[in-house]
């Protein structure tokens, strides 16, 4: 090895940990303006008595709604346009609407607001993991995804504990206003800092090893640089028979982790009996031990299964399907092992939703059109993500406050996304062109 390849070596390495740095806190970021509307919804409720469980639930529904729009759409332009300039924006949108929502007393406003705010969120994920996807090998990105996706879990919980801090010291409208402070300069820095691909920071790409006797490929930043048109990356994205059975199981894993991830709080409340504090303090649990499960996941799928997610992902999704039975019999006023079963539920819900979102959307779509095909799947899992707003709420009014009927609905959508993830088991990614 030469003198100038050690040296292109070392600075790609940089050039990776700094890229993967500021995609993890810029996402990381996103979630104090998202999951904050979890914990202070039970306020919400106290603040505007006349609103149903089904009403206030609808806020993030509408959120998912637009979400999962925006996923589509922003996952077809963030494949031309990229991360750098879509995730400034979006966290600058983030900041607005977060800021405008803590000053609003109006039913419509809110909804207005949250449905901006999920819109904005939309070019997010699939920018991440096109984005690591330009800068890593297939070798290795069950494991960076694995890795890059606790910016989630660190994010999601950052959001619950200030929230929670905030809603019972300040009250609810500062758990909104106080976080959109942090977003502006972060979006300074990440616009200042990042690069899209190795080309544009004047380094050839990443490629995938070759077997030997592959002919050398053409690697100039011309060649690689070329977007397809938009016509192209529809037929290459909606044509894909594995990525819409990929979706369908996101679809299903997604109205799950949503469920937990919007009245977890709630629950611990009104059924186990915590403040909003406390019922923040204890629902961390689910993102904290899913950081484990995503690095696990990723880990396992590269090497216990040969770079296979999908068998990852059912044997987590089936014990997720038990763990929701058991939350059925779980008496009230049971907190710690409720809390205890929130931690195993986070840890078998984050190791797929990892892997469905980024890892295996990137192994099964086109290599240039990895950004629209995991918007794609976002797309489907945030349409599923609109069932856990108002889908709960209107079952949790049904089964008049009570939850059993909520976690044998949650057990059954996880088990056929476990059995869609099963039918293809043996996918496996398709390597750099």
């Amino acid at each position: 090895m030469t003198l100038e390849a050690v040296d292109t070596s070392a600075n790609l390495r940089r050039w990776q940990q700094r890229i993967f740095w500021l995609l993890w806190t810029a996402y990381a970021s996103y979630y104090l303006c998202r999951v904050n509307f979890a914990v202070a919804q039970p306020a919400i409720l106290k603040d505007f008595p006349t609103w149903t469980a089904a009403q206030v639930g609808a806020i993030p529904s509408v959120y998912a709604a637009f979400y999962a729009a925006g996923q589509f759409i922003n996952g077809m332009i963030g494949q031309r346009v990229g991360a750098r300039r879509m995730m400034t924006g979006a966290l600058v949108i983030a900041a607005g609407t977060n800021l405008a929502f803590s000053m609003t007393s109006s039913y419509a406003v809110m909804l207005a607001l949250w449905a901006l705010n999920g819109y904005a969120q939309s070019a997010g994920w699939s920018l991440v993991v096109q984005t690591m996807s330009n800068w890593t090998a297939a070798a290795r990105r069950g494991t960076v995804t694995g890795l890059l996706s606790t910016c989630y879990q660190v994010g999601n919980v950052a959001s619950w504990l200030v929230a929670g801090y905030l809603c019972d010291a300040l009250g609810w409208r500062a758990s909104f206003w106080i976080p959109s402070l942090v977003l502006v300069p972060i979006a300074i820095v990440f616009v200042v800092f990042v690069r899209n691909s190795p080309e544009d920071a004047g380094m050839p790409p990443v490629r995938d090893p070759q077997p030997a006797g592959t002919p050398e490929q053409d690697a100039t930043p011309a060649a690689t640089e070329q977007a397809l048109p938009i016509g192209q990356l529809l037929s290459l994205t909606l044509l894909n028979r594995m990525l819409w059975i990929l979706g369908l199981g996101y679809f299903c894993m997604n109205a799950v982790r949503y469920a937990f991830m919007n009245w977890s709080v709630q629950y611990m409340a009104d059924f186990q009996g915590r403040s909003i504090k406390g019922g923040a303090f204890t629902a961390v649990a689910i993102p904290l031990l899913g950081s484990l499960g995503a690095i696990s996941a990723g880990w396992m799928s590269d090497v216990w299964f040969g770079r296979r997610r999908a068998p990852v992902c059912a044997l987590m999704l089936g014990g997720l399907a038990g763990v929701c039975i058991v939350f059925a019999y779980v008496p009230q006023g049971w907190w710690i092992p409720a809390t205890a079963l929130l931690g195993v539920a986070g840890f078998l819900i984050y190791g797929p939703d990892m892997l469905m979102s980024g890892a295996a959307t990137v192994d099964v779509s086109h290599p240039k059109a990895a950004a629209a095909a995991t918007g794609m799947t976002m797309c489907l899992g945030a349409t599923g993500a609109i069932f856990s707003g108002a889908g709960v709420g209107w079952l949790k009014d049904l089964a008049h406050g009570q939850w059993s009927l909520v976690f044998w609905v949650l057990a059954g959508l996880a088990l056929v996304s476990a059995a869609l993830m099963a039918s293809i088991w043996n996918a496996r990614p398709k390597a750099k062109a």
